[in-house]
């Protein structure tokens, strides 16, 4: 039976999309890690505003394996471009390859998945790299998930960056605060290999522009977070949310595509109506 340990408490907002994909990046990487207890290790979302991952190690040093795993895969990213535009294309971490979160599944040009948020000025294939530039090890930065980096460009998740512009309903290029707007490097990776390598968010989608999701508030292992944050988990009790890109979080009038924090729904069936 593993030893239990306090667990890890990680101050992630289940109301911002960007650290609700980080959160389950995170889990998914912290299974990865070698040990005596990887089968039994849980998280779950507390009542204070955190993100809770109990291993058989001690907080600490979990804390440091964590994010040393995490900026090991982050630095691997790559981008392999295809054909049809700057929003085709693979992505892949060392031998690992990952879905593609800005194309509709099937093939569908017709249709534009949420998560393609960022502006016609984003390119992946150069914007990838650029984050990852920025990104400092965990050895050299204490804050290491909340660490900011300036002149980078966003994909739109994080409802921290850019907000004066996409309030307005423009994206930051356009007004000329890109540059002196921060942004959270290591958030902003490993929301996009949430995306691309640990969870399907084409299954969150319910509308066209709407993204439903669950943070469960019971502990629960690792390998069942996918089925917890879809709200697919029978009588696990959570807050459900529903994302939604700007345009319908604030209005039609915008084109600019960015997601404001999360609205709570009061029970899943109102969750997966939309």
């Amino acid at each position: 039976m593993m030893k239990t340990e306090p667990p890890l408490l990680l101050a992630l907002d289940e109301r911002n999309l960007a650290q609700f994909l980080a959160a389950l990046a995170l889990t998914s990487l912290a299974a990865r890690i070698s040990g005596t207890g990887q089968e039994a290790r849980v998280c779950w979302w507390t009542e204070v505003g955190d993100f809770a991952i109990q291993t058989e190690f001690a907080a600490e040093i979990f804390h440091r394996r964590l994010f040393i795993e995490a900026h090991s895969f982050l630095s691997a990213l790559k981008w392999i471009p295809g054909l049809g535009g700057a929003a085709y294309g693979t992505l892949t971490s060392n031998d690992t390859i990952g879905v593609n979160p800005f194309i509709a599944l099937g093939g569908d040009t017709e249709v534009r998945p949420p998560l393609r948020a960022f502006s016609a000025k984003v390119i992946p294939s150069t914007t990838l790299p650029a984050q990852i530039k920025t990104l400092k090890s965990p050895t050299d930065c204490v804050a290491w998930l909340d660490q900011p980096a300036k002149g980078v460009s966003s994909w739109g998740f994080d409802c921290r960056v850019n907000t004066h512009a996409s309030d307005a309903g423009i994206s930051s290029d356009a007004e000329k605060t890109s540059s002196r707007d921060p942004i959270f490097p290591a958030i902003e990776l490993l929301s996009l290999a949430a995306a691309a390598f640990f969870v399907p968010t084409h299954s969150w989608q319910v509308a066209k522009n709407k993204m439903c999701v669950a943070a469960w508030t019971k502990a629960i292992p690792l390998d069942i977070v996918t089925l917890a944050s879809s709200g697919r988990v029978h009588g696990l009790p959570a807050r459900y949310y529903t994302f939604a890109y700007r345009g319908s979080a604030h209005g039609k009038g915008g084109a600019y595509h960015f997601f404001p924090e999360a609205i709570i729904e009061h029970s899943p069936q109102q969750n997966y109506e939309g």
